[in-house]
């Protein structure tokens, strides 16, 4: 655990919110709204408790950062960037062709991603066998697996969970940045699974629902879990997709965003107090 301040961590997120709007600015677009709902949580992660050296990508030791929704890549570049795996001009080439900066992350192609972001669903399991691995062969790193409420509904999940608490993995921290939405509409039309928090402790994992954009309650638990060790433990955060854009939270047309002027404008009035006097 690395000791920055929840209010160092909430101005770095400020600072990661601003750089996500230029760039779904400049490039023409990004799931953005989902961005903004897991900003908070993986800012946490990165700058408290993930170990890891950005001038070694490929140490042995480092903890394992998983991302199960690839869409959500643009937060995790510009935490990287800022970190120093990369320079950050390569940020205003996402999506670009021959871009290393993809729409959807990719392994190895920047360095620091650890997974691909495919099919939704996956990820769980690989975590769980990385966590496996680790613990046979007694190294000290620890997985972090980022996941979307909107994939629990998938059944290779719940093997995974399954598996996790059956071997005791003390070495795994899954995430949930839980919003609401999937790209299909609200999650609990296409398929609800409440109650998540029960269906995680049912399977054995310590399990903690907090308010996911609350930077104190992040912390608060996520210090917990790293004191405790006492098997798998799930976060799940309960989010606001597209928080503090009052257009954007909530609705389902920015399940992808693209930002004229004007909407940048409001965006980062809404977030920052800046306006450039567009109208």
């Amino acid at each position: 655990m690395k000791n920055i301040s929840i209010e160092e961590l909430n101005i770095k997120a400020q600072e990661y919110r601003k750089k996500l709007i230029d760039i779904t600015y400049k490039t023409g677009g990004a799931y953005l709204a989902q961005a903004l709902s897991c900003i908070d949580m993986m800012t946490a992660l990165f700058h408290r408790y993930i170990n890891c050296q950005f001038h070694q990508p490929k140490w042995s030791r480092r903890d394992r950062f998983l991302l199960s929704p690839g869409h959500y890549a643009l937060p995790l570049y510009v935490i990287l960037a800022d970190l120093g795996y990369f320079d950050p001009n390569l940020l205003y080439t996402f999506k670009e062709n021959g871009s290393p900066v993809e729409l959807i992350s990719h392994r190895e192609t920047l360095p620091g991603i650890e997974i691909s972001g495919g099919s939704l669903g996956q990820v769980l399991s690989v975590g769980v066998g990385m966590a496996l691995h680790a613990k046979l062969r007694k190294k000290e790193h620890r997985i972090f697996v980022m996941m979307s409420d909107g994939e629990q509904g998938e059944g290779q999940i719940w093997e995974a969970a399954a598996s996790a608490a059956h071997f005791k993995l003390d070495n795994i921290i899954a995430l949930i940045d839980k919003n609401g939405f999937q790209v299909d509409g609200p999650t609990k039309d296409v398929m609800n699974m409440e109650s998540i928090a029960e269906k995680y402790q049912a399977f054995g994992w310590e399990v903690k629902e907090i308010d996911g954009n609350n930077m104190s309650e992040i912390v608060h638990n996520l210090d917990e879990f790293d004191l405790k060790r006492i098997g798998p433990s799930i976060l799940i955060g309960n989010t606001i997709r597209g928080k503090g854009i009052s257009f954007m939270e909530g609705n389902i047309d920015f399940h992808y965003t693209r930002l004229d002027k004007k909407l940048k404008s409001k965006a980062e009035y809404e977030l920052f107090g800046d306006w450039d006097g567009e109208e």
